[in-house]
């Protein structure tokens, strides 16, 4: 509070299933960094996890890396470390790197970037319709009518469950979309007139293993209804040095080929592949990488896997910026460590994509895209329009005249009646108030860091137990104000040279106005302010030649805790006057606001800063601006 009235007038793509509830997710890291990572995911995992898996289970499920505690890794740090440690770079991201002073993302990589270490429960999973029932699974059976049935059955090794009053029925091999009027059928041949309801209570697990170029390396046991995207993000993805494009399932003799573009670029899963148990699943090594900047939506380094064209390329990086006018493209390659033109084209959005086809792309190339007519450029106005308001014969918005001024213009708009308070007159400029933002922006962020940094040093010398608590304290206090003043909003007002209260259109300033100017001449109020630290804060009837003691007075005096030697004046022109400059004692005008600000107590630096970071303010012409403000305070 002693510090407040100072400042008073500047106030995910794909759904991973879950683990079977009897799988426990075993994995084999290699290295110790491995297994740290795998440390982390398994942390909040109970012991009783650890056990081997049981039919019928019902514990929490869990992805579990065996090995890892023998590494002797504490899992709280390293799960904070796993976050905080910045993804590796591949040489050719070094190489683009050190080419170009930009750093690239390599495309696709982002897909495992925030990888959850737990993914939703198995009975929140819609069961695939294609899903083929094997040994492991666990059915629900309920029947009704002729034959009573209320069943949890495993499907035991040799595909049989077995039915209470019907007996063992092979069911491996059924998908699950066929299951219920197999099972119908099956029991119909003993029972007739009756109703049966089959669902999947658990599916069961299959073990396998991520090796190759994999983040976390290993042996995994997941549910039967993962698929080979399931078990990349288990493994974390392909490494830094792991292809994206090149991911192969190895079933026995069988190799199945599978390339994250696809999804990545065309949102096409066909190709992803049920699990089943003993698969491997190899990532090779990265392939030919490119590298594409410049004025594309997603520049990145891409992956080839066979000979490509640029148009291909720049379809993979999302196409040119939306602001592209495809007037003149202009394609740039690295050549003898020098960028060199290899096309320039002019032609619409069509005609550039076919004669990008021509332009071949080949390994460890380095691209830049320059499309000219996409870069912002300052629109130039050819008519420029001002709006006047307030108490003028006749407000509204009007074209300029060449070389029109201030004065000019309220002329035009008719003058302005007795009532008028030309001394409040105010004009707003939005380049004014966008240089004015920017400027109160960089001074609080300087005061933030000023205060951070005092504190911090005195809290280094403090040995005092209350001593550390009262600086913490006024700290708090300290953060609360730099907070109100983020929030404190410039109104581009630009001060006007109008020395008193009388002034008429005749003193306005032969000011020239610009495209977008604001201003506004209020009726002349007959009231003033007392704010801050009075008896009796209050807005009082303004009286001819009643100086400011005088107001303050009548509001009751400074009370204790004020400072009446920093007393100062908010003007109706929008300068503030402070005593040294006769704002304790000189006449006060119609509209202006008398600030008394209670006693600072803290350290001479920050009561230093926080006068310095005032004056900055006043000098913006923002006296007036947090007005509205003070008095809700």
């Amino acid at each position: 509070m002693r510090l407040r009235l100072l400042l008073l007038p500047i106030c995910t793509l794909i759904s991973v299933p879950l683990l079977s509830s009897p799988a426990q997710s075993e994995g084999v890291p290699f290295g110790a960094q491995q297994a740290a990572a795998a440390m982390s995911m398994s942390a909040n995992a109970s012991p009783a996890d650890a056990g081997a898996a049981t039919p019928g289970a019902t514990s929490k499920p869990s992805i579990r890396y065996m090995g890892s505690r023998e590494a002797g890794f504490e899992a709280p740090a390293l799960e904070k470390d796993a976050a905080a440690a910045p993804a590796a770079k591949t040489t050719f991201q070094n190489y683009v790197e050190v080419a170009t002073g930009k750093q690239l993302e390599v495309f696709g990589r982002d897909l495992f970037r925030n990888v959850p270490s737990t993914f939703a429960p198995l009975q929140s999973v819609q069961v695939n319709p294609d899903y083929v029932v094997g040994p492991g699974d666990s059915l629900q059976l309920r029947g009704w009518g002729m034959i009573d049935i209320e069943a949890n059955v495993t499907v035991s090794r040799n595909g049989e469950v077995y039915i209470p009053k019907v007996g063992s029925v092979k069911v491996s091999g059924v998908r699950y979309r066929d299951l219920q009027p197999y099972l119908k059928k099956a029991i119909g041949r003993t029972f007739t007139n009756f109703d049966l309801s089959v669902s999947l209570s658990q599916t069961r697990s299959v073990q396998v293993y991520v090796v190759g170029n994999a983040q976390r390396p290993g042996s995994y046991t997941l549910s039967a209804m993962s698929t080979l995207l399931n078990a990349l993000f288990v493994s974390g993805g392909p490494s830094a040095t792991g292809s994206l494009r090149n991911i192969k399932v190895r079933r026995g003799s069988q190799v199945i080929n599978f390339d994250l573009y696809d999804i990545l670029i065309r949102g096409d899963k066909s190709s992803d592949v049920d699990l089943r148990d003993g698969d491997v699943i190899y990532i090779s090594e990265v392939g030919p990488q490119v590298a594409l900047f410049g004025n594309v939506k997603k520049p990145a380094i891409f992956e080839l896997r066979q000979e490509s064209s640029l148009a291909e390329l720049i379809a993979w990086a999302g196409g040119f910026e939306t602001t592209a006018a495809f007037k003149n493209i202009i394609v740039e390659k690295n050549i003898d460590s020098c960028f060199q033109t290899v096309a320039e084209l002019q032609a619409d959005r069509t005609s550039v994509k076919d004669k990008l086809v021509t332009v071949p792309v080949r390994p460890t190339d380095i691209i830049r895209v320059i499309v000219p007519g996409s870069s912002p450029i300052e629109v130039k106005v050819e008519r420029q329009f001002v709006r006047i308001d307030g108490a003028v014969g006749k407000s509204g918005v009007y074209e300029l005249q060449k070389g029109e001024t201030l004065k000019g213009l309220v002329a035009r708009a008719g003058g302005v009646p007795e009532n008028a308070y030309v001394f409040g007159t105010k004009l707003n400029r939005e380049s004014v108030r966008r240089s004015q933002e920017e400027k109160i922006r960089e001074s609080v962020d300087r005061f933030e860091k000023e205060i951070e940094t005092n504190a911090k040093q005195r809290l280094t010398g403090s040995t005092d137990a209350a001593e550390t608590a009262a600086i913490a304290g006024e700290l708090e206090a300290q953060r609360r104000i730099v907070q109100k003043l983020r929030t404190v909003r410039a109104e581009g007002r630009i001060i006007l040279d109008l020395r008193n209260a009388d002034a008429t259109v005749a003193d306005l300033p032969d000011f020239p106005l610009l495209d977008g100017d604001v201003v506004y001449i209020p009726q002349k109020p007959t009231t003033v302010d007392v704010i801050g630290a009075v008896y009796q804060q209050n807005t009082f009837m303004w009286q001819k030649d009643c100086r400011v003691t005088e107001y303050v007075s009548m509001a009751g005096g400074v009370s204790q805790t004020g400072d009446g030697g920093q007393l100062y004046r908010i003007c109706a022109n929008g300068t503030v006057l402070s005593r040294r400059q006769s704002g304790g004692n000189g006449v006060v005008n119609p509209g202006d606001a008398i600030i008394v600000p209670e006693k600072l107590q803290a350290g001479k630096t920050f009561m230093q800063n926080l006068k310095d970071f005032t004056t900055i303010l006043y000098q913006f012409g923002m006296g007036a601006a947090g007005l509205a403000v003070l008095k809700n305070l």
